[in-house]
């Protein structure tokens, strides 16, 4: 997604941001969001047998939102840093 043109990060991210109201309906849902992705990648890290998956889904999702601000402002277009970074967090909680 953050190579198609008009991409600018995540739509859930920018609502946390912008609002600032941790209340307000849009930033419930962005967070509810962002958990659910938190935990599928807790589930798949446990079911690939990580060694501390809810470590591993916390990293998974810190890399996940800061590739995607990045991408998102333009700072950075992530060619040849996702997959060797995303190997060494697999690597480290014992995936392959």
């Amino acid at each position: 997604q953050a190579a198609a043109p008009g991409f600018h990060g995540c739509r859930y991210l920018d609502v946390q941001i912008e609002l600032k109201d941790s209340r307000h309906p849009a930033s419930r849902v962005a967070r509810r969001i962002k958990r659910n992705l938190m935990t599928f990648f807790r589930t798949e890290a446990e079911r690939g047998g990580a060694t501390d998956p809810d470590l591993l889904a916390r990293q998974l999702i810190l890399v996940f939102d800061g590739a995607s601000a990045r991408a998102g402002i333009g700072v950075d277009d992530l060619k040849g840093l996702i997959t060797p970074t995303l190997a060494t967090l697999l690597d480290a909680a014992g995936l392959r």
